[in-house]
């Protein structure tokens, strides 16, 4: 695994810094976006398993709304939590009706589950008079305009922005400057949480891949990115996949289990009957 002691290194000083924030900073009023519960209330990913949710989105509540100047909306799109126990690879699925061109944002917010931010945090304004998180940055990476009503510090707790993924139409200005591109974008600015992002999209799917995503707490929001669609249902699947060299480290195990059953079997006498 690429990296592995290092990440585990970074995320031992992130969680020393957020320690020491939360000890020097004042305290806000968190919790201004609210999430939605998966499947069987299971928030949590382990080596080999998923966790899937279903909701309905409405058709730009992520992007390509021109009241918004194309911006997100945080009231309007789907928030959801997990905690990943493992280092491993993780691939993250949204698959909508014929009504719903998705789009996906995923953070990280270390050893801490996202707080929900706060609302109006450094009285920011979107070019279209919006302020946060009725209107926010989905897109940026902590610190640009439009995301300090969630960036750990300042509103709320999150350390990077990691990647997104986009089925509709690209903006290259939204109503906080930032860009809104069509496909997977991996726009994390350290390997602290991960050694890289791919993904693919669809008319009414996206997904994002996670390359050693980094044990800790991840946020996601979900909402269409096509105002000319009517919105619709969607499915959101969370998986963790063992990587190649787990696989044959597995199956050489089970080989070697296998072998010393035999020359077991082999080795015990036989019995006359």
């Amino acid at each position: 695994m690429k990296k592995q002691f290092v990440k585990i290194t970074s995320m031992l000083t992130s969680a020393a810094i957020i320690s020491i924030t939360a000890l020097s900073t004042s305290v806000y009023a968190a919790g201004a976006v609210g999430f939605k519960p998966w499947t069987g209330d299971n928030n949590e990913l382990n080596l080999g398993s998923s966790i899937s949710a279903t909701e309905t989105g409405l058709q730009s509540a992520y992007s390509d709304n021109p009241s918004l100047n194309n911006s997100a909306w945080a009231h309007t799109g789907d928030w959801y939590t997990f905690k990943n126990n493992s280092l491993t690879d993780v691939t993250v699925t949204v698959s909508g009706d014929a009504n719903f061109a998705p789009g996906l944002t995923a953070w990280a917010t270390g050893s801490t589950e996202f707080d929900g931010g706060t609302a109006g945090f450094g009285g920011e304004l979107s070019s279209a008079g919006f302020g946060t998180p009725h209107s926010f940055n989905a897109t940026g990476a902590m610190g640009d305009t439009g995301t300090l009503w969630m960036a750990n510090g300042n509103g709320g707790n999150v350390l990077e922005t990691l990647g997104y993924a986009v089925a509709g139409p690209s903006h290259v200005a939204g109503g906080w400057g930032e860009s809104i591109l069509t496909g997977a974008n991996d726009v994390s600015l350290t390997s602290t949480f991960e050694n890289g992002i791919s993904g693919s999209t669809g008319a009414n799917s996206v997904s994002l891949i996670f390359d050693d995503l980094a044990p800790g707490w991840y946020a996601l929001y979900i909402g269409g990115t096509n105002n000319a669609t009517a919105g619709g249902a969607f499915d959101l699947t969370v998986s963790a996949v063992p990587e190649p060299e787990t696989y044959a480290m597995l199956l050489a195990g089970l080989g070697l289990v296998g072998w010393r059953l035999k020359s077991r079997e082999k080795a015990l006498p036989s019995v006359a009957v």
